[in-house]
């Protein structure tokens, strides 16, 4: 499996950084199957790093990374009930911890930030919520929380953008 993570610099040797700011799956180093996204991430981080270039870095996985028995993994088919519960956590309680190493499901992007913000300022209910993500294609993340996780990488190449 191809895995992708864009940045405003090459990262050749991924590591666990603590992250300045919130995130969906908390502190990990987040890749997704999907070239546009990391596009999207490179320019982001780009933009916020007042650097000329950003970068797309291409990793390898073993297409049954997920069925790993000797990592602690959770997969979030599409947004639900569990994943909306779990990004929320993650992103509000800045002490929530997970013992996860792999996590695989959908990316909170824009759109759906609007829908999180009006679910936790209660002015829509949690079935609301998820119906209204629902209709949204979302692009997958895939993010690695521990040294062995992150070990499985291989790094092939990147791409300047």
């Amino acid at each position: 499996m191809i895995l992708y993570h864009g940045s405003n610099v090459e990262v050749q040797h991924p590591n666990l950084i603590k992250a300045n700011r919130t995130l969906d799956f908390g502190n990990g180093f987040y890749t997704t199957t999907n070239k546009e996204q990391a596009y999207k991430w490179a320019q982001i981080k780009k933009k916020r790093e007042n650097n000329e270039n950003g970068y797309i870095s291409i990793y390898e996985v073993s297409e049954d990374i997920l069925d790993n028995k000797d990592l602690n993994i959770i997969v979030f088919s599409e947004a639900s009930k569990e994943w909306l519960e779990f990004v929320i956590n993650n992103r509000m309680n800045v002490d929530y911890k997970h013992s996860y190493d792999i996590i695989k499901g959908p990316v909170a992007d824009d759109r759906v930030y609007a829908c999180l913000n009006a679910f936790e300022n209660k002015f829509m209910d949690m079935d609301t919520a998820i119906r209204e993500l629902k209709t949204y294609e979302l692009a997958d993340q895939i993010s690695f929380h521990s040294e062995k996780a992150i070990g499985i990488l291989e790094f092939i190449n990147s791409e300047v953008v």
